[in-house]
């Protein structure tokens, strides 16, 4: 599949934040596309981490990016909260 600029691991079906809920609060999931072949050192990655080689896009993608565009506007709101006035 072809990886497009914007992409990110949490779009990958290898990534899984569900069962992790741990990691999740921290913003990481799991990388399980490496399992099968040699398995990664730490397979706990950020959600918005740029994609592997062994990126293929999810099935839920749409369920997905409503999920990532309702972080990015959360970090968003955080950064501007927490600005120093100027």
């Amino acid at each position: 599949m072809t990886v497009l600029p914007n992409d990110m691991c949490a779009r990958c079906r290898h990534f899984k934040m569900k069962e992790y809920p741990d990691h999740a609060r921290v913003g990481l999931g799991r990388c399980m596309g490496y399992d099968n072949a040699q398995p990664l050192i730490n397979p706990f990655v950020p959600w918005s981490g740029k994609p592997c080689a062994r990126f293929s896009r999810a099935a839920d993608v749409v369920i997905r990016q409503q999920w990532i565009e309702k972080q990015q506007e959360k970090r968003a709101k955080q950064s501007t909260s927490t600005a120093a006035p100027t």
